[in-house]
């Protein structure tokens, strides 16, 4: 019986996360931040029960925190490296909450970038190259092979796995960098409490609930795509990616 919360599995790696020797700390990122999303999808569930009023003021935190865990997680999955920083500046004796950190995860440069007009020229610096999840570099070096991957295999899912398998690498690079842009815009403006007006429906069950179902399918895809991938760590098999991934399109949520 599928459970939502086997998107945090799809997401942040096999269960090996758990059997690492304790000195593994990507593992240990990981697995902190499977937590997260396991307790954050738990959340979506119970508050579908939850008064109107309360749907409006918890939800699109929650969704907003399901989108930026679930990128994050899937950024150390691609480059490990970039976590252990931020591990590293966290764990400083100078680390505070009370100023910004220029190490920290950012949306624009971490997640989304400005378009590239030409990826490979030679004189370009390393340190000039765009490293965003959804920026032109990784499209070309991860996503475009993961997608052909998933494209030219005999799987057998349903309406999400033949959405992916009817895209191109530039229909699916549009999209999705499009959608997780709207979807955090979406879901920031009742986070920082833009409104001066009551939102209205704005907010109200059937938005967060629609919210919550299409970050969960942007999740679900990217989780099947980066486990398509030999060399990611903690890296599951096509088989039991696909079983999670059908599982999790079979959910239906906040009922």
């Amino acid at each position: 019986m599928s459970n939502l919360t086997d998107l945090a599995k799809l997401v942040c790696g096999s269960d090996g996360i758990h059997d690492a020797e304790s000195e593994c700390e990507i593992s240990e990122i990981l697995k902190h931040l499977k937590t997260v999303l396991v307790n954050v999808l738990q959340e979506i569930e119970l508050i579908g029960n939850e008064p109107e009023s309360r749907i409006t003021l918890y939800g699109p935190f929650l969704v907003r925190t399901l989108l930026e865990v679930g990128v994050t997680a899937l950024i150390g999955r691609l480059d490990p490296t970039r976590l252990l920083i931020v591990k590293r500046t966290q764990q400083h004796a100078d680390y505070s909450t009370e100023k910004a950190w220029n190490s920290a995860i950012r949306w624009q440069g971490d997640v989304v970038d400005s378009k590239v007009d030409k990826l490979w020229p030679v004189e370009k610096n390393y340190k000039d190259i765009t490293k965003a999840l959804f920026g032109d570099y990784y499209f070309d070096l991860y996503w475009q092979k993961a997608l052909k991957k998933i494209c030219d295999s005999d799987i057998a899912g349903g309406a999400w796995l033949a959405e992916i398998k009817g895209m191109d690498i530039i229909t699916f690079s549009g999209r999705r960098r499009s959608s997780v842009s709207r979807l955090y815009s979406q879901s920031s403006k009742g986070v920082h409490s833009e409104f001066v007006i009551p939102p209205g429906s704005r907010y109200d069950k059937p938005t967060i609930k629609n919210l919550a179902s299409e970050i969960i399918k942007i999740l679900s895809e990217l989780g099947l795509l980066v486990n398509q991938l030999p060399h990611i760590a903690y890296r599951i098999e096509i088989a039991e990616a696909i079983g999670l991934f059908n599982g999790v399109e079979q959910i239906e949520v906040m009922q």
